[in-house]
């Protein structure tokens, strides 16, 4: 299957404004599927990093070409999490992704790696290699609520990030109560518009009010400094 790299588009918007986008958008876009009938839904991510600062570190300085491995899950459902790579090449993203049981992010939490050298899928395999070689460990928990919307001219997806939290403990990946800190202020929101080829013009006309706040925003950096 060809991989498919996606334009991606950030904006921090107020939380009164992140209201009003979502529901202008709201008039032509759909929900998006993974909301299961509600407007949002949770999402808790860990991020993997090295004892350099590795990946924050091209974050920070806007390398063109990197990568970066998290393991993700919905609304506190252990039955499908996910290990992703998301792959950034100058202004073009692409996400890997392949599953993973509960069991088995437990012992990556905890070191124990020896499982995933043999193991049959090609990205756990090369997580493998980033810890065993580069000292890749995890090192924040990020949580947050996403509003989704999607558009199927152009492949159009557009998430309203609200509730932006860190998190320092690993172990407390599937804890409910795990403690985590804001990183945001004022109710801030992170918009992101991501596309394939082209961005439709009833979509770029709508968010244009917002055009003047893109930034390259990461929820992982904002927590790994912030919280």
């Amino acid at each position: 299957m060809e991989e498919k790299w996606r334009k991606e588009l950030k904006y921090t918007l107020t939380e009164v404004e992140s209201v009003m986008m979502a529901r202008r958008l709201s008039v032509f876009m759909k929900r998006d599927i993974h909301t299961d009938g509600r407007k949002k839904y949770f999402i808790r991510s860990l991020y993997f990093d090295n004892p350099d600062d590795k990946v924050l570190k091209e974050k920070l300085s806007g390398v063109a070409v990197r990568d970066k491995f998290r393991i993700r899950y919905y609304n506190f459902d252990a039955r499908l999490i996910r290990l992703e790579k998301k792959s950034k090449r100058y202004f073009l993203g692409h996400k890997f992704q392949c599953p993973l049981e509960p069991e088995e992010v437990e012992k990556i939490i905890s070191g124990e790696l020896d499982w995933m050298a043999e193991d049959t899928r090609g990205l756990v395999r090369e997580l493998w290699l980033k810890m065993k070689l580069e000292l890749y460990r995890p090192v924040v928990l990020v949580d947050y609520m996403r509003e989704p919307f999607t558009f199927a001219p152009g492949n159009v997806r557009v998430t309203f990030d609200r509730e932006i939290r860190s998190g320092k403990s690993m172990r407390d990946f599937f804890r409910k109560d795990a403690p985590t800190v804001p990183v945001l202020d004022g109710g801030r929101c992170i918009m992101e518009v991501k596309y394939d080829d082209f961005m439709p013009d009833v979509v770029s006309r709508t968010i244009l009010t917002a055009k003047n706040r893109e930034q390259a925003f990461s929820k992982f950096a904002a927590c790994r400094i912030n919280g």
